[in-house]
């Protein structure tokens, strides 16, 4: 059965994309059939993989029935990939406002799923529509997040987001899959970084996965050459840490 992951969290600049891109094609590597979902207007997953976001139509035009889903994927390094545009930012009130609203993607993903293994959504920096639409798609949310300075900023927000689509029955089987931390070479370091990740810890339990990531500059470097760090730097910090990660997601 298909298994539906979100990428979330409200703070930027956490590795939400490097991440959703690490856990795909390590899910791929492992032989599994992948679409990754790009909900963010920055569309940073979009280029990342070489598609440019001035596409004439992306994954906004098939949450408002411009066209089928099935317009907006294309295949990019053996992995599927629903990509996004800039023109999300102005179209977000009119998904708001549509018929199905929040959730239409978990509607137009029911027509292509069963094609895959897994489906990873690339979610926005913030608890608007396009994330809300991904909590009621998903089966399990993950959180990346940077044992820094505000590393908590949000996250109470969205736990309570995730309870709320719960208990109001939106996705009563959404479940939080785990927090992992990224960017954590030096952080793991500090005083400050261990107080995070003990904190952490405190209060979600063995939900905390035990693979950090590492700050490794092939997961950047990988970005701008439009690879995968498994093809790019198959034996770097970062594809080791993102094979570990995963494997962790999938027995989990």
């Amino acid at each position: 059965m298909t298994k539906v992951l979100s990428i979330v969290n409200a703070k930027g600049g956490v590795a939400k994309t490097t991440s959703t891109l690490g856990i795909g094609y390590a899910l791929k590597e492992m032989g599994m059939k992948v679409l990754l979902v790009d909900l963010d207007a920055q569309a940073n997953l979009t280029t990342s993989v070489g598609i440019s976001p001035r596409e004439e139509l992306n994954i906004s035009d098939a949450l408002l029935d411009n066209c089928k889903i099935t317009e907006v994927i294309r295949e990019a390094n053996g992995v599927d990939i629903a990509y996004s545009g800039h023109s999300l930012i102005s179209r977000e009130n009119a998904v708001a406002h549509s018929v199905t609203g929040a959730a239409k993607l978990r509607s137009i993903l029911k027509k292509v799923k069963d094609r895959y293994d897994y489906v990873i959504i690339d979610c926005p920096p913030s608890l608007g529509i396009y994330t809300v639409n991904a909590l009621i798609a998903s089966d399990k949310v993950y959180i990346p997040m940077v044992a820094e300075p505000f590393a908590w900023n949000g996250l109470d927000k969205m736990l309570e987001t995730v309870d709320i689509i719960v208990e109001e029955e939106l996705n009563p089987k959404l479940k939080l899959g785990g927090l992992f931390f990224t960017n954590h070479s030096k952080n793991a370091q500090t005083i400050l970084g261990k107080t995070i990740v003990k904190e952490a810890q405190d209060q979600l339990g063995d939900r905390v996965l035990k693979t950090a990531i590492r700050t490794n500059v092939a997961l950047n470097e990988c970005l701008v050459m439009n690879q995968d760090v498994f093809s790019y730097a198959p034996d770097s910090n970062g594809a080791k840490d993102y094979r570990a990660l995963t494997k962790e997601i999938v027995n989990s």
